[in-house]
């Protein structure tokens, strides 16, 4: 078992946060809107939805795009809520893991997402659990804010520098292939999450 690791960045969807990709996809192809990504959902093939993740376009900027994509006329409100059809639930028993982890490891978060999405998740969150999402973590690192998306580099060396992070101590938590293998590669540990995974299962590797 190693003990050198002092860290602990997690991913958002498909780890902490339950995703329903293919619920987004029905809901956007009833909008006229086909085959928007591939069947993970961790590459969409319009440019525009990588340029909303990492801040480049506004919320509006990126539903007047999405629009335009249907041969329908679709409102602002319609868009929303097919983006936001994916996001399901954060279980508690990864909450309290979190929480039980905190006390020993500094705990990051790295999310490839955008404002829609946030605004959609973080009251959810707070709503449930009657504290802000971010007191889960030290600090958060989300695409849309930062400028840079994984698997850039720039997305895992960006919270390395700012949060002082050594590669060597620190556990980066991803359910895409992609991810895990760019972290490697910068000589973070890694652990790649499976499909019915319980996310206490990473205590095998810390």
């Amino acid at each position: 078992m190693d003990n050198d690791k002092k860290n602990i960045v997690f991913d958002f969807g498909g780890v902490i946060l339950n995703l329903d990709i293919s619920a987004t996809l029905k809901a956007f192809d009833a909008l006229g809107i086909k085959e928007i990504a591939n069947s993970t959902g961790h590459y969409y093939r319009d440019p525009i939805f990588n340029r909303h993740e990492i801040g480049a376009v506004s919320d509006q900027e990126f539903r007047d795009a999405i629009k335009k994509l249907s041969d329908k006329k679709i409102t602002d409100e319609e868009i929303n809520r097919a983006w936001t059809k994916m996001l399901l639930d954060i279980p508690k028993d990864r909450v309290d893991f979190i929480l039980e982890l905190k006390k020993k490891y500094r705990i990051f978060l790295l999310s490839n997402t955008n404002l829609i999405h946030q605004n959609q998740f973080e009251p959810y969150f707070f709503n449930l659990y009657k504290f802000p999402f971010s007191d889960l973590f030290e600090r958060i690192y989300y695409s849309h804010i930062e400028g840079i998306r994984k698997p850039e580099a720039e997305a895992f060396t960006n919270v390395l520098t700012k949060s002082n992070l050594a590669a060597e101590e620190t556990l980066f938590v991803d359910d895409s292939l992609e991810n895990i293998k760019k972290a490697k590669e910068l000589d973070i540990h890694t652990y790649h999450i499976q499909p019915g995974y319980v996310l206490r299962d990473i205590l095998s590797v810390l």
